[in-house]
């Protein structure tokens, strides 16, 4: 009888640590963003002086839509409000892309695009160079 009590007590610490140690790892991701916040995303100085390349004109912006609908409107909505549909099952909020770009220059915003940060997945590796510039050409038209 005595060792069937401290196997129970033993499987109870064990379930009682596994929780704890489950809700502790998936509460720090959301205490980071609260504690940052979504201005806390900062791109490195040298990102900021890089220039666009690709001229803003009809074909690239149309080939930024394209994009951007096909990559980032789920989340960030069509209009770039952080209200796609994806959105609302997302503990971190998509930011408004129209009041996030405000004072970035284009190379901090390929950066981002690039780079990522959780939940947004970097895109570097899945778009090419030039269409993630014409994201940002037509983002800065939203």
């Amino acid at each position: 009888m005595k060792r069937m009590h401290s196997v129970t007590y033993f499987k109870v610490f064990s379930i009682l640590v596994t929780v704890g140690v489950v809700f502790s790892f998936g509460g720090l991701y959301p205490l980071q963003h609260r504690v940052m916040g979504q201005s806390g995303w900062t791109a490195p100085e040298s990102a900021k002086a890089v220039k666009n390349p690709v001229k803003a004109d009809a074909a690239s912006l149309a080939k930024g839509q394209e994009l951007y609908r096909a990559n980032c409107a789920t989340c960030h909505g069509n209009k770039g409000e952080g209200d796609g549909p994806m959105a609302k099952r997302l503990k971190v909020k998509p930011a408004s892309i129209k009041s996030a770009i405000k004072g970035q220059t284009d190379g901090e915003l390929f950066w981002k695009i690039s780079e990522g940060k959780p939940p947004m997945p970097p895109f570097k590796s899945s778009l090419k160079e030039a269409d993630r510039w014409a994201i940002v050409n037509y983002i800065r038209s939203l």
